[in-house]
């Protein structure tokens, strides 16, 4: 409990970033220690007491309760304390760039605005070291993309500042895990597309546990996932930029063992690269449909990774002529069945709502106040019904019932789910 205790003072953060990931790390410690919580052996009343022999046989002292994990020791990188300069180089960085703006603003790349610009990049990255400035992580990250991070007047400087901040934020991949962090998020902010190349280092590192040195915790990867996405969305990536994150991301969604999170957030991320093979001329092999594929059809993932694999093949492109949509409409079915008789059974657990939603949203362009469909901003058609109307609209209208009931709060409707059940079959025949 002290591990988790220690974690608590995140709270003092204002960055949903650091939030989230310190959640995730501890989400499973969490659920671990809730699992005794639940199972307390509890105490007779003292009017109900059997006697010691009996109290012996039902509790033994070297045995755990049932169902108890033990929660995993706190990763040392928390306690890391691994400034990357001395008092003197940060005093010298932090004189030498007191000209940065004017050198930013007027594009001076003269090797003296060079060594201005560098030594503003090092003072901040190194700031970012310090244990006293632990708690202001976020407002330094803030801090850093307002002076260095936004785009300058001239590319060329725009380039230069990208290719300066890889250049030394690896020693912050290395460092505390809040300070790893915030370089990750950096990696994303910048809207650097050669950044990428970092971040899937990062996504493809060992777990931490397996190798000290170059390991990365899996949270770590869940914030890296995400700042490819950004990538993907917003940098002027090229092609080749693309597929290199697509096939990083492909490959590792392939990884069985990987937490429901991060393979949520890789599916996300597949639903943005836009990439349609391996060729990006003239794709002849969906190797990102054939991944979205693969995990809506494996039934040992989480549902919630599988329908919004489901809400991605409503998105990604489909090469022309190497793509089955008849097969995408199966899969998206039999999923769509298997969570409709899971809600069935269960008709209390919130999760359902979010799982049958990802799944209307393959056939519909459309999305929440809260996660809108940006796909549909920069892409005329969204959803299998826009796109393979013929082959989508049967499987949508024994679908979309059972939406119904379910964001209703409802169970699903027997004769619904028989209609939904019959027309599956008929898919497989």
């Amino acid at each position: 409990m002290r591990s988790i205790a220690w974690i608590m003072f995140s709270g003092r953060f204002k960055s949903a970033g650091i939030c989230g990931a310190i959640f995730f790390a501890f989400a499973i410690q969490i659920a671990n220690l809730s699992a005794f919580a639940q199972n307390p052996t509890k105490p007779r009343a003292e009017g109900n007491k059997k006697p010691a022999e009996s109290r012996v046989e039902q509790i033994d002292s070297e045995k755990l309760p049932a169902g108890y994990l033990s929660p995993p020791e706190k990763l040392s990188i928390f306690d890391l304390d691994q400034p990357i300069a001395t008092k003197e180089e940060m005093d010298r960085w932090k004189k030498e760039s007191a000209d940065f703006f004017r050198t930013k603003n007027y594009g001076d790349l003269t090797p003296a605005g060079q060594k201005i610009i560098e030594s503003k990049i090092r003072y901040l990255l190194a700031e970012m070291t310090l244990k006293e400035k632990l708690y202001e992580l976020p407002k330094l990250r803030k801090t850093f993309f307002e002076q260095v991070g936004q785009q300058a007047k001239q590319p060329a400087v725009t380039q230069f500042i990208g290719e300066t901040v890889l250049k030394y934020i690896p020693e912050l991949l290395k460092n505390q895990y809040h300070v790893r962090l915030q370089a990750v998020e950096i990696l994303g902010e910048m809207d650097f597309a050669p950044s990428y190349e970092l971040l899937i280092h990062v996504l493809q590192a060992k777990d931490i546990r397996e190798d000290e040195v170059d390991g990365q915790p899996e949270s770590m990867k869940v914030a890296a996932v995400k700042s490819l996405t950004r990538i993907l969305r917003f940098a002027e990536s090229q092609p080749k930029d693309r597929l290199a994150i697509a096939l990083a991301v492909a490959a590792e969604l392939e990884k069985p063992d990987l937490h429901w999170w991060l393979q949520l957030r890789l599916v996300d991320a597949l639903r943005y690269a836009d990439i349609t093979g391996i060729d990006t001329r003239n794709s002849d092999k969906p190797f990102v449909v054939d991944a979205l594929l693969a995990v809506v059809k494996d039934e040992k993932r989480n549902f919630r990774v599988r329908t919004r694999a489901c809400y991605a093949l409503g998105r990604v492109p489909f090469p022309r002529g190497s793509v089955k949509t008849e097969d995408i409409v199966t899969a998206i079915t039999d999923c769509a069945l298997q969570v409709s008789n899971a809600a069935a059974a269960n008709p209390g657990d919130p999760e359902w709502k979010n799982c049958i939603w990802n799944i209307y949203l393959a056939f519909h362009k459309g999305g929440t106040k809260n996660d809108p469909d940006l796909d549909a901003e920069k892409k005329p058609m969204s959803g299998l019904l826009d796109r393979v109307k013929t082959v989508a609209q049967p499987a949508y209208q024994v679908i979309v019932p059972i939406v119904n009931d379910i964001m209703s709060d409802k169970a699903p409707d027997a004769g619904n789910l028989r209609n939904l059940s019959a027309f599956a079959r008929s898919r497989q025949s």
